[in-house]
């Protein structure tokens, strides 16, 4: 088993049972304690849990991680505010890159009244995009990622770099005032790309994804335009926003 692998699979135990003793990750890995302990120390310089006598426990400024079915339940009313504060910033007749996200495929049906030359590397979406008759969509290539139904790899990126749109609608996993993160290498180069080919970037997340990190840098909060979310953050980190030239907008305003 690859070392990010066996990172993943720690991570998701611990983030299911908010902690674990190394006991029970060796029996559930079939690794050595050793392995074990130098699994922890990784993930708690990623930030990612905090190590205890003889086990870990998750991090609580950490994003956490799940798999497409759970993504796609999670505050579904909070993700329906802010789909429809993001889909009043698209304009008719537009190009729009949309990521893999649950919250961005939110989006997509408060855009059916308008004519949206549609990108994206997500199945899910693609298919929510085809229910709306003004949308010509192109889906990109790569390998499939069975679980989160999103395509990825070098022939994703490189023909992300084709096209230039008007807009990126961004699924935030993680942002704080050092940018924007995710839990994995291979989607995180493919939402950066996404966000270079963008004229407009608008990022999406709801208030528990705030002063969060993840495993990899997505980009600066300079290559963003818009952050939409639910709750008011916290002062440090909208002076963050405003350093930055990144519009706030809040779904009850």
């Amino acid at each position: 088993m690859l070392i990010e692998e066996r990172l993943n699979k720690i991570k998701k135990i611990i983030q299911e049972n908010k902690s674990i003793s190394i006991e029970s990750l060796v029996s559930k890995l079939d690794v050595s304690k050793d392995t074990i302990r130098r699994d922890l120390i990784r993930l708690e310089e990623m930030n990612v849990v905090k190590r205890t006598h003889g086990g870990a426990v998750i991090n609580n400024r950490d994003a956490l991680i799940f798999d497409y079915s759970q993504r796609s339940e999670i505050q579904n009313p909070v993700k329906e505010r802010i789909a429809i504060k993001a889909a009043e910033l698209i304009n008719d007749n537009s190009s729009v890159i949309f990521d893999s996200s649950t919250t961005v495929e939110t989006v997509i049906p408060h855009l059916s009244d308008k004519n949206i030359l549609a990108v994206t590397n997500s199945l899910t979406n693609a298919n929510r995009l085809a229910r709306n008759k003004k949308c010509d969509i192109k889906i990109l290539p790569g390998n499939l990622h069975k679980e989160q139904m999103f395509l990825y790899g070098s022939e994703t990126i490189q023909k992300i770099e084709k096209y230039h749109v008007d807009y990126v609608l961004l699924g935030v996993f993680a942002i704080s005032d050092k940018g924007l993160f995710i839990h994995t290498e291979e989607e995180g180069l493919v939402k950066r790309q996404m966000v270079m080919q963008g004229t407009t970037v608008i990022a999406v997340a709801d208030h528990t994804k705030i002063n969060t990190t993840g495993f990899f840098k997505v980009c600066d909060l300079s290559w963003i335009n818009y952050l939409v979310t639910d709750e008011l953050p916290e002062s440090s980190f909208i002076q963050s926003l405003q350093d930055n030239n990144v519009e706030l907008i809040l779904t009850n305003t």
